[in-house]
């Protein structure tokens, strides 16, 4: 057991560099392989703090893991792909806390915390929809009581409903 969980180490510092160098998809492999180890531990450790050994180590791997996808899809310009990723990769290792009974780790997991900023910057950059600026356009409109553009842009929002 002691040998498999070495060799996933080395795995680990690997995935590691090569998200640094940008090989995502070499991440993916890699962060595959090693979840595949830690399945397989603990199916067939013989002791819950034999498995625990290598499962601490789970929730830094999901997170690479969620961070190579996202960033591959990011690179395809797919941001409500991304977002969606993250947050089902948010619930994953929520659940993962849940399911071993660590619920105290999960407030304090920088790995949940780390992905819950990288959301937050991904929202603030992704480029908006045409729809998304012109309901900003009428909402700052009726704000500052310009009612003639605030109809202005409420007819090209129901022009825009009317074409999808």
């Amino acid at each position: 057991m002691r040998r498999l969980q070495q060799e996933a180490l080395q795995y680990h510092h690997r995935y590691i560099c090569l998200f640094q160098l940008e090989e995502f998809d070499a991440v993916l492999r890699d962060t595959e392989r090693n979840l595949k180890v830690f399945d397989f531990v603990q199916q067939h450790a013989g002791t819950e703090e034999l498995a625990w050994a290598l499962q601490q180590f789970r929730p830094q791997l999901l997170m690479m893991r969620i961070r190579a996808r996202g960033a591959l899809a990011l690179k395809a310009n797919h941001y409500d792909q991304v977002l969606q990723l993250v947050d089902s990769g948010l619930e994953e290792l929520r659940q993962f806390y849940r399911e071993h009974e660590r619920t105290d780790l999960m407030e304090q997991s920088g790995e949940i915390q780390s992905l819950e900023s990288w959301l937050q910057e991904i929202q603030a950059k992704r480029p908006r929809t045409a729809r998304e600026r012109l309901e900003s356009a009428l909402n700052e409109a009726v704000k500052n009581e310009d009612y003639e553009k605030a109809a202005q842009v409420r007819d090209a929002l129901r022009n825009l409903q009317t074409e999808n």
